[in-house]
């Protein structure tokens, strides 16, 4: 397959690591980028195109990466779906569930590929034991950063706690039975400090903290299952696993450490997954193309 001739809607802080990292991606070729603000031109590289306009932009594409301000998703969208062009949304999809669900109608009306860009499912850390998380009993997860004006559209659940959300679902393959939650607003006028717990199906809990007012950067998440304790740092894309070792008694633990392989770049892997969707030279497979199920319909983790 030829590689899909792709544009970046929108050329700031996200929209500038898409841009580097389309041209490094399998399956992917850069056309260039649009954004209103014309300096933003010197964002791309020499030759590719940079246009004001964003339908001279689209008539040049396969596919498009969106990555503008979560309020202008819906609309941009689905102007990018109904002209035909595979089309990866940066996270969250939309600001609201219904248009959420409007973009993936659009999508489907026009047979393309509509991707998110849940970049922690392509991070080093999680594919190392993803396919050993199966029930989990218990999660827990600190997302924390300092204050951005960026992504103060949209409240700091969907702004942070979206990544550590996605990975839950993932990991417990089914929707919370219950859902306590708090929020504070604290520099914007949207919550900033967040703190949810969740309940699954069978009795799982998980329980997540978010703040973008923190002093320190921080991506942790930690998965208790019976057998086993996985401690992820998504920051440094390194994993501890304690699991039970049954040469020692009672209370016999092995300790092992595993990093990202040298190199990876979980961006460039999720944009190389998207241009495998789209059918764009082969890439890596997504964790989890399957809708979530109940435990009892879901098979043993085989990602």
């Amino acid at each position: 397959m030829e590689d899909l001739r792709t544009g970046i809607v929108g050329l700031g802080k996200m929209g500038r690591h898409h841009v580097r990292c389309v041209e490094m991606a399998r399956g992917l070729a850069l056309v260039g980028g649009t954004d209103i603000d014309g300096a933003k031109a010197e964002t791309l590289p020499s030759g590719a195109l940079f246009t004001s306009n964003l339908d001279a932009l689209i008539a040049e594409c396969d596919a498009l990466v969106l990555a503008v301000p979560t309020d202008r998703h819906e609309e941009l969208g689905a102007g990018i779906l109904a002209a035909g062009r595979h089309l990866l949304v940066e996270k969250p999809l939309a600001s609201t569930a219904r248009g959420c669900r409007a973009l993936a109608d659009a999508a489907a009306a026009a047979g393309v590929t509509l991707g998110v860009g849940h970049v922690e499912r392509f991070n080093g850390a999680y594919r190392q034991v993803a396919d050993r998380v199966g029930r989990p009993r218990f999660v827990e997860g600190h997302r924390l950063a300092g204050y951005d004006p960026r992504g103060t559209e949209v409240d700091v659940v969907l702004d942070l706690m979206i990544h550590d959300l996605d990975l839950v679902l993932d990991r417990f393959g089914a929707d919370p039975v219950h859902v306590d939650a708090v929020g504070v607003a604290v520099l914007s006028d949207r919550v900033d400090i967040a703190n949810a717990r969740l309940e699954f199906p069978g009795g799982g809990l998980a329980n997540l903290t978010s703040s973008r007012v923190s002093r320190d950067t921080v991506r942790k998440i930690r998965f208790f299952q019976g057998d086993a304790y996985f401690s992820l740092d998504l920051k440094t894309q390194e994993v501890e696993v304690f699991s039970r070792d049954p040469r020692v008694r009672p209370w016999g633990v092995a300790c092992e450490k595993r990093k990202a392989s040298a190199g990876h770049n979980p961006l460039v892997a999720e944009l190389e997954a998207f241009a495998a969707a789209a059918g764009g030279a082969s890439g890596p497979t997504p964790l989890s193309r399957e809708p979530r199920r109940g435990p009892a319909e879901r098979p043993d983790p085989h990602r």
